[in-house]
């Protein structure tokens, strides 16, 4: 009998992470048993000197991505990370342990989260974040009240890298998204030190789980400057958000006023920066999502304490960034 599609595609996905990844501990979860025509296998890479973080990626995604917000699917998420330790983690954000130990990252939000979602009042809304990273906005906003879901890339999905000239893209992928796993370690290491109640979903930022229901607000937290389309990851927060969209980045380095609707691409030039598209003011994405029904708009400006090329050894610098918070009109 000819092989199944599945059965190809698990052939495939293990020999590709094998000889990109080196030793790896395959681990069978057959809890999903009912759910999916075949177990889920996951990989955890250990580099060759076993010091670095492991991290699940590639996986095999539910089917069509669906079912991923049931309390036992997120519970079975959390049991397969059982394993992170800190050294597992890139710390993305600066974050306080309940015992009071704090762990330096790349931004400091403490203090600022407020201006970072333009203090738009959360308590007692349902929330749904793209990108949270460790998830410095994730716990605050639960924090404050609010019953949070995050999107995030995985599973078989990566991130959007840039074209570089003669470079394996496959196997750049599969190190972004080791890198991009370790930083989700770290979120799922406070949401278990805090016992946190966010739910997390995997999937394509254009193409989110036909299941997934209405929110009172979507949150983008500096995530558009590293989309290929970020219109289009708009549009999908704008098809599911009842109320507000709230959209936060960096305050760009163009020519003219924040006002004027500009984008630049590629604001780094060719060159091993992957992830930054788009330099964009703030009267561009109030142009997007006045296009996607949200019309009514007020923006703020506000600063946050950043280590440059997340190199914590130097000291961190005030980054200028700023939030729009769009109310539907429409």
């Amino acid at each position: 009998m000819d092989p199944s599609p599945v059965d190809k595609l698990q052939t495939g996905v293990k020999s590709g992470a094998r000889k990109l990844l080196g030793p790896a501990n395959v681990q069978r979860i057959n809890s999903w048993r009912n759910r999916l025509p075949e177990p889920v296998v996951r990989y955890v890479p250990r580099p060759k000197d076993d010091g670095g973080p492991r991290t699940l990626w590639p996986s095999f995604p539910p089917p069509k991505y669906l079912g991923q917000l049931t309390d036992d699917f997120q519970r079975q998420l959390a049991v397969e990370r059982e394993y992170i330790e800190r050294r597992d983690c890139d710390w993305y954000h600066t974050s306080e342990l309940t015992s009071g130990e704090v762990i330096p990252g790349a931004w400091d939000l403490r203090g600022g989260e407020g201006y970072y979602i333009g203090h738009l009042p959360v308590a007692g809304r349902t929330v749904l974040e793209f990108g949270p990273a460790t998830g410095a906005m994730t716990f605050f906003m639960e924090h404050e009240g609010a019953d949070v879901t995050c999107i995030e890339a995985g599973f078989d999905v990566s991130i959007n890298l840039m074209p570089l000239p003669g470079v394996n893209e496959r196997e750049r992928r599969m190190h972004a998204m080791q890198a991009i796993g370790a930083v989700n370690n770290s979120w799922w290491y406070l949401h278990r030190d805090r016992g946190s109640r966010a739910k997390i979903v995997y999937c394509d930022i254009y193409d989110l789980p036909g299941d997934l229901p209405q929110y009172d607000v979507a949150v983008f937290g500096a995530i558009l400057l590293h989309l290929q389309n970020p219109y289009a990851a708009l549009a999908q927060g704008a098809a599911h958000a009842r109320e507000q969209i709230v959209v936060t980045d960096l305050m760009p380095d163009l020519p003219g006023s924040p006002d004027d609707n500009l984008l630049r691409f590629n604001p780094h030039g060719v060159g091993e920066e992957s992830t930054h598209w788009w330099w964009m003011t703030p009267g561009a994405v109030v142009a997007m999502l006045a296009r996607l029904g949200f019309g009514e708009t007020r923006v703020t400006e506000h600063s946050q304490k950043h280590h440059i090329g997340h190199d914590l050894s130097g000291a961190p610098v005030d980054a200028h960034m700023y939030t729009v918070v769009a109310d539907r009109t429409w």
